[in-house]
């Protein structure tokens, strides 16, 4: 396994597992109820944007790592961990930026 593989598939699990811990510690909160509603709401807002700044900077992930985090952000979904507005936000911006990315590197070739 090249170096470069190597520490982008630790990056890439280590990205899963905080985005998994990230989500259960917001459910906790919110079911919870120890934390008023607008700042839960602010909260969310302020992830949503951290998430697009996170997009945004895509340009230097490969295909494959694109690809891979739609597809978990997708199985988030559909567990609960996420909730599907934001899914879809992100794959709004990302989904884009993946097919502007197979593009260039068709024009490579």
């Amino acid at each position: 396994m090249s170096a470069g593989f190597e520490e982008g598939f630790k990056e890439a699990i280590m990205g899963v597992i905080s985005g998994i811990i990230i989500s259960v510690f917001l459910m906790v909160i919110r079911s919870s109820e120890l934390v008023p509603p607008p700042y839960i709401a602010l909260f969310e807002i302020v992830t949503l944007v951290g998430g697009l700044v996170l997009i945004a900077r895509m340009e230097s992930w490969g295909i494959g790592y694109l690809i891979g985090w739609l597809f978990c952000m997708w199985i988030m979904s559909h567990s609960g961990l996420v909730e599907n507005w934001l899914v879809v936000v992100y794959f709004v911006v990302g989904v884009p930026i993946l097919i502007l990315k197979i593009l260039q590197g068709i024009k490579e070739l």
